[in-house]
């Protein structure tokens, strides 16, 4: 049997496999040959409930059709969806001026953040932020581009006195996450909520009796069920167009705000962290 790699166009491949798939995969696909542009958004989760199937049809229709899980279907469907123009915005033209593509750009990240801050809840702003003031040790998890914002995160927490860390090769995150007790907090960054190695880290977290909390777009997907507090960002970044520049100012607008309520929460110890650090690093700047 081909697969989607061999035949090059994802929705003609699943029209033409349509006989080989059970009854539930068949529900499956005709959720997906109906709604292509909204599935490359969507989680594992969204999907099965869309569908009106388990999350393991899902796999199982993927994997069926010569695909290593759900996340390497969507990369292939979008590839055959976007247009081959990088990472520009779609709204972006191949004529706009410079005036216009400030413009553009502008007012889409503007947009990003407004959505943002509806989506944040703000009760579950406050537990977030109880339990970071609270936390021993903050760990940061991300992976690829979330992994960059784990770092930014980590560093920030530190400036105030929080014992934070982010650490870059998945070993060493798995390794820290089984050391994590009930007095530390594990922080999971994921746009999509399905990154495998950071919710397997989330998980090793959680059986040490660490608290969890995520930061992601889909509020219905592994990442948020596994946590205490789901923190929810606004993006449209679809597997082939990954690393949008816009989900990144969501993310740390979602750090920023926790870094600004757990500085007030430590009043003046956080003052004091904050000024010793930046004493330590004022003689390395000319």
């Amino acid at each position: 049997m081909k697969t989607m790699h061999e035949t090059g166009n994802t929705l003609l491949a699943i029209r033409s496999q349509l006989n080989a798939l059970t009854k539930t995969e068949a529900v499956v696909a005709a959720y997906v040959l109906e709604h292509p542009e909204d599935v490359i958004y969507l989680s594992v989760t969204d999907v099965a409930e869309k569908a009106g199937v388990g999350e393991t049809t899902v796999l199982r229709f993927c994997r069926k059709l010569g695909y290593r899980g759900f996340q390497d279907f969507k990369l292939l469907l979008a590839q055959d969806l976007v247009q081959p123009a990088g990472h520009t915005p779609e709204e972006v033209k191949a004529d706009d001026d410079p005036a216009t593509l400030r413009q553009k750009l502008v007012a889409s990240h503007s947009r990003i953040l407004e959505d943002t801050g509806k989506l944040l809840d703000a009760a579950k702003l406050g537990q977030a932020i109880e339990l970071l003031a609270q936390a021993d040790t903050i760990q940061f998890y991300g992976v690829g581009s979330s992994g960059l914002t784990a770092q930014q995160a980590a560093h920030s927490f530190s400036r105030i006195g929080k014992k934070s860390d982010a650490k870059q090769d998945t070993h060493f995150q798995a390794m820290s996450a089984s050391l994590l007790t009930e007095r530390d907090v594990a922080v999971g960054l994921s746009v999509s909520g399905s990154t495998k190695d950071t919710i397997e880290n989330l998980r090793l977290a959680r059986e040490g009796g660490a608290r969890i909390l995520c930061i992601t777009h889909n509020a219905r997907s592994p990442i948020t069920k596994l946590s205490d507090v789901d923190l929810l960002m606004a993006a449209k970044e679809n597997p082939f167009q990954g690393s949008s520049l816009s989900a990144k100012i969501s993310q740390l607008t979602v750090i920023d705000i926790l870094l600004a309520g757990v500085s007030l929460r430590l009043q003046e110890a956080a003052g004091k962290f904050r000024e010793r650090t930046a004493k330590a690093v004022s003689e390395k700047l000319y």
